[in-house]
Parts: structure tokens; C-alpha cells; sequence
């Protein structure tokens, strides 16, 4: 409902006003009167006053003093001049100050309801267009909050070859989307890489920490100045999308700063190493090949952390590297000799990290050459992986452990530690008699003799026959041949070889001999025993 507020030093005039006209079918809930400029801003200053309807000439100032004052303190006002002075100058003054009417005494009640439904209609005028600004703004920062996100999921899409590199395409899908780019402008790609964490974090508090990181990087000022666009490509790290070509030495001294600065900082505060790497300046449809040759040289960037890489200052590795013989740290692990071990490992880890250009590739052989040595070991000792190692341990991906020198050391000794523990308390726990087996097991493909054996426990022959009897209930050569018969019958079912090939690989070098003693433990030849 609206509300009016009558300005006359005539009494008589307002409450005539007041009551020629009825104001209630014109949507006035209330009618205000004063009789002086004093009282009319009083008013103003406690009521929300939709239409100002006044004399001119009043005690205490003039109707265009307080018309000044309703435009400062109440702009919404409509206002409307009731006088007695037929005066033009007055008139353009009213007009001038925004008075919608100039309506001379005695009014006509139909005119002066004219002039009111007049005023009313541009004060519906106005709501309205507030009212759409509000909604037109409310739009607006929507769409501007919105916009980011969906050039990050255009850089996304590009990235992940959801958009093809052809120019064309790129371009009829900027126009679709209202990516605010030319396919004429260039881009620098920089990678932020993380490399690891200062302490062990959940999948939660990763999630957590590289929000921060993000944020963080989107305070820097370079990032603002080159109207960058920062893109989650994947976890882990962030890409930073400069649209601008870095043409000047000066361009590129302070983005090394901003950058070096941005490091520290998450060092510092986010616990963590990170590397970036910058390329060089491309057209949109080669910034996935762009983004390639980055995570190119991220892979192999094994040594160095904390550090900031341009592409263009890359240079191709030549250099080779033998990597080390490991029987002899395998001979090391079996007879428990951990810190001499430890020591080499080092030795050869030290010796790769002085390399000028090392790369994933060579840390990743290195850790398959370890990885089947550690395993040789576990067979020779009669144990299986996954009851040495923890489900960290075996979870953990090559791609992980040979980033860097220091992943690939930390895992190894981690390795080495769980699987030295587990072959000590072997070795202390196991009997003669176990001993005696797992000797057997490791030569079941050699002719071995009962003095053999006992010469490996240390222990007389004969003594060794009696307790071997007494808690297998089989003699030594009856238990070989257990076990011979055994793998044999496992290798007829499981494989294509030869009987012959397959003779020979549980040591006994006679065919005949084989099929014989074959028999004997099963009752059929070993030709009818695969074919059933």
C-alpha cells in the first residue's frame, strides 16, 4: 500500500485534500499532513513516503528547498507542486528539480486524482525496473560465479581428448559454450606438480590440502595479471592456463618469482614438495601435445624437488647408467646381513642421483630388477609375499615408488626391513627337520644324497634319518620322492611339456627310472596320469 504526504501552511487546504478525494481506491493506506518544511522531513525521516504532494511558499523555507532535501534523503519520492503562484519560472524550477506536476490552487479533485494516478504509474514504472535490475544482477553474478567453471571443464574436456585438437571443432564448441577466447590467441601451460607430502594424510585430508593449494594459487598476482585460468586436470596437480605469451625476459623473471614464492609458501604452510613446469607458448589446438611434453618432463624429473622447469631450456638426456648386479644383495638378505646391504643399495642410489638426466625409466628398472630379486630370495626361503609384506607395502603402484630417488629409497628400505624381519624370526623358529625340507624343495631338480642334506643342518646322517622319520613318518628318500611325484603331477596337469622335460626338472635324468617310480607312488605311468 502506498502512503502521500500533504505540504501546506493552510490547514483548511490539507484537510480539504484530504478528504476530496478517496484515496483508498487509489491504494494509499495512509495519508500524512504537515504544515511546515520542518514537519514534512520529520516525516520523511520515520515513514517511507510514496508521493509528495506540496505548496510552495511555507513558513521555515519553500516547497523547492524541501523538494532538494526529498531527492537527497528519499530519491523514490515522486513529487507533485500544488500553488497558487501562476509564475513560469516557478514552473521550470519545479520541473527542473524532477516535480512530475505543476498544479495551480484551487485544484480540481478529478485533476488532482489525474495527477496522483500519473505519479503512481511511474512509481510502478520504477519498482518494476528495480526490480527486474535485482533479478537481471542476481542472473548475473550467477553467470559470472558459473563462467570459471565451465572454461575449467572446456580446458578439461580438451585435455582429456574429450574435444579433439582441430581447430575448427575447438572453435564451434567455444562459440556453443561462450568461452571468452580467440582461436587466435596464444596460451602458456604451466604444470604444478605435487611430489609428496611431509606427513601421511587420509584421502580426506589430501582432498583437503590440495584445496588450499588451489586457493593459495589463485592469490598469486601473476595469475590475476595474465588472466589465468587454473584447471584440475587430475589429483595431485594443478594446471595453470596463462593467456598470454611470455615475450619478455622481464615476463618470465617475475612469474619465476611469483612461482618461487608460491613453493615456499606451500612448504611452509601445506607441507609438501611440489615442482612446475612451463612450456612454451601455443595455439589452443596444441595444448594438449603442450600439456604432454610437461608431463613428460615431470616423469623425468627424479631428483631435483622444489624446483621450476621451462620446457623450452630442456635438453635431451644421453646419459646411461649400468644398473647393478643384484645377486650378491640377494646372497646379503638371505644370510641377514641387512646393514651391509642398506649400505650398498645407497651406495648405488647415490651413484644414479649424480646423474645430470635421469629419468622414470631407469628408476623403474631398477625397481623391477629389485622387486624380482627380493622375490628370489622369498621362494629360497620358502615364504610368499603377501605373507611378508603389509597391504601398504604391496598396494603401493610401480608408477608411485619410481618418481623420484627418494620415493624409490624410501620403499626399498621399507622392503627390505619387513622382509629381514620376516627371514630372521624363519630362520630362528624352524627345525632341523624344516631346514631339512626347505633344502629339499630349493634341489628337488638335482641328485641330493642323505649326507647332502645333513651336511646342510649340520647334523650326523644317521640321527638326522631317525628324527626325520619320527616327525614326518617317512624316510629322507621316501619324502623326496613325495615331493618329486607331487610337482611332476602338478606340472602333467598344468603344463605342455614333455614327460621327458618334465623328468628332468624333478631330477631324475632317466625316463624309464621316472615313469617307474612314477608308478610306484601312483599306481599309473605318467602318459595315462595326464590323460586322465
Amino acid at each position: 500500500m502506498l502512503q502521500l504526504l500533504v505540504v501546506d501552511d493552510e490547514i483548511h487546504a490539507v484537510r480539504g485534500i484530504k478528504a476530496g478525494v478517496e484515496w483508498d481506491q487509489l491504494g494509499f493506506s495512509k495519508i500524512h499532513e504537515a504544515f511546515n518544511i520542518r514537519q514534512a522531513k520529520e516525516i520523511f525521516l520515520t515513514q517511507k513516503i510514496d508521493i509528495l504532494l506540496c505548496d510552495i511558499e511555507m513558513p521555515e523555507g519553500d516547497g523547492f528547498q524541501l523538494l532538494s532535501w526529498v531527492k537527497e534523503h528519499s530519491p523514490d519520492t515522486e513529487s507533485l507542486f500544488l500553488t497558487c503562484h501562476a509564475d513560469f519560472e516557478f514552473a521550470q524550477k519545479a520541473i527542473q528539480l524532477g516535480s512530475l506536476d505543476y498544479m495551480l490552487k484551487p485544484v480540481r479533485f478529478p485533476e488532482l486524482e489525474k495527477a496522483v494516478r500519473k505519479a503512481i504509474e511511474q512509481l510502478e514504472k520504477k519498482r518494476g525496473l528495480v526490480q527486474f535490475n535485482e533479478t537481471y544482477k542476481h542472473y548475473y553474478q550467477l553467470w559470472e560465479a558459473y563462467q570459471p567453471m565451465v572454461v575449467e571443464r572446456f580446458w578439461q574436456d580438451l585435455i582429456h581428448r574429450s574435444i579433439p585438437s582441430n581447430k575448427d571443432q575447438i572453435k564451434e564448441i567455444m562459440a556453443k559454450q561462450n568461452i571468452p577466447y580467440s582461436d587466435t590467441d596464444l596460451f602458456v601451460p604451466i604444470w604444478v606438480s605435487v611430489q609428496r607430502w611431509h606427513k601421511k594424510l587420509t584421502l580426506r585430508e589430501e582432498k583437503i590440502m590440495e584445496y588450499a593449494l588451489r586457493n593459495s594459487l589463485e592469490e598469486l598476482a601473476v595469475q590475476k595479471e595474465f588472466k589465468s585460468q587454473i584447471v584440475q586436470v587430475k589429483s595431485g596437480g594443478l594446471l595453470i592456463i596463462l593467456s598470454v605469451d611470455l615475450d619478455s625476459r622481464s615476463d618470465k623473471e617475475k612469474l619465476t618469482r611469483e612461482l618461487q614464492g608460491y613453493i615456499a609458501a606451500c612448504n611452509q604452510y601445506f607441507f609438501c614438495d611440489l615442482c612446475c613446469y612451463i612450456g612454451a607458448p601455443a595455439f589452443m589446438e596444441g595444448m594438449l601435445e603442450m600439456f604432454e611434453s610437461l608431463i613428460m618432463m615431470e616423469s623425468r624429473n627424479v631428483t631435483k624437488t622444489n624446483k621450476i622447469f621451462f620446457l623450452s631450456e630442456q635438453q635431451c638426456s644421453c646419459d646411461t647408467f649400468p644398473l647393478p648386479k643384484m645377486n650378491s644383495w640377494a646372497e646379503m638378505l638371505k644370510c641377514g646381513s641387512k646393514g651391509n646391504l642398506l649400505k650398498e643399495i645407497d651406495h648405488s642410489l647415490d651413484a644414479m642421483k649424480q646423474m645430470e638426466r635421469l629419468d622414470a625409466k631407469l628408476l623403474r628398472r631398477f625397481y623391477e630388477d629389485f622387486l624380482q630379486m627380493i622375490h628370489h630370495v622369498l621362494h629360497y626361503k620358502g615364504l610368499r609375499a603377501h605373507q611378508v609384506f603389509s597391504e601398504e607395502l604391496l598396494s603401493m603402484q610401480a608408477s608411485f615408488v619410481s618418481r623420484s630417488i627418494a620415493d624409490l629409497r624410501q620403499w626399498i628400505i621399507m622392503m627390505i626391513e619387513e622382509a629381514a624381519g620376516r627371514i630372521n624370526t624363519v630362520d630362528e623358529s624352524q627345525s632341523v627337520v624344516e631346514k631339512a625340507k626347505q633344502y629339499i624343495a630349493q634341489r628337488i631338480n638335482e641328485d641330493i644324497s642323505r649326507e647332502d642334506i645333513a651336511s646342510h643342518v649340520n647334523m650326523n646322517p644317521d640321527y638326522l634319518t631317525r628324527i626325520f622319520k619320527k616327525e614326518t613318518s617317512l624316510t629322507i628318500s621316501e619324502y623326496v620322492l613325495q615331493e618329486r611325484v607331487e610337482l611332476a603331477k602338478e606340472m602333467l596337469v598344468k603344463t605342455d611339456l614333455s614327460i621327458g622335460s618334465i623328468a628332468a626338472s624333478v631330477g631324475y635324468n632317466n625316463f624309464s627310472h621316472f615313469s617307474k617310480m612314477f608308478k610306484k607312488a601312483t599306481s599309473m605311468n605318467p602318459q595315462d596320469y595326464r590323460k586322465l
